[in-house]
Formats: structure tokens, C-alpha cells, sequence
């Protein structure tokens, strides 16, 4: 009923369910990976996925050894965290 007016409804509340099951499973200590090493006709072919469907998200979750205490993706060098302070103006934090 909600796509009406605005079709990218579903793929929007995907997108958001998607970050609540990392939140909830994180706060229980489970550990989830956005798997992005496979191309969308991989992952169609691999797991039979109809052409009309449009594949959101393909995660992995479980118990992990350990959680790092950075980033793994920062520890190999990648961007360092920013300061929230330089990504958004003091108004806009402190309102």
C-alpha cells in the first residue's frame, strides 16, 4: 500500500531492517559481514534467484573468536575514523 507514491519503498525498508538485524544481532554479540565479493549474476545463479527479484543484502552471521578494537578494514589501512565534529556543523550536534 506504502509504494504508491514512492516505489523504492520496499528496497528502502530493506535497507533498514538490514541495519536493525545488525544492530539486535550485535548487542547479542553475534557478528554479521555484508558479503560483497560476489556479483549480482553470481549470486542469482548460485542461489537460483528469479530475475524480477532484486537480491538487497547477502550477510553472514555467527559467534566470531573476537571482536577487533578497530575496524578490521581501518587495522589494514584504510581510512582512519573521522571526529564527528568535522562531519557535521556544532549547531546541528549540539541542537
Amino acid at each position: 500500500m506504502g509504494r504508491n507514491s514512492i516505489q523504492e519503498t520496499d528496497l528502502y525498508s530493506t535497507c533498514c531492517a538490514v541495519q536493525n538485524l545488525w544492530l539486535a544481532a550485535r548487542s547479542e554479540g553475534v557478528g554479521v559481514g555484508w558479503v560483497s565479493i560476489l556479483k549480482q549474476p553470481q549470486l542469482r545463479q548460485i542461489f537460483g534467484i528469479p530475475h524480477h527479484v532484486i537480491p538487497v543484502a547477502y550477510l553472514c552471521l555467527g559467534y566470531p573468536v573476537e571482536f577487533p578494537p578497530e575496524p578490521v578494514l581501518q587495522a589494514a589501512g584504510g581510512r582512519d575514523r573521522m571526529e564527528i565534529e568535522g562531519l557535521m556543523p556544532l549547531r546541528q550536534i549540539n541542537a
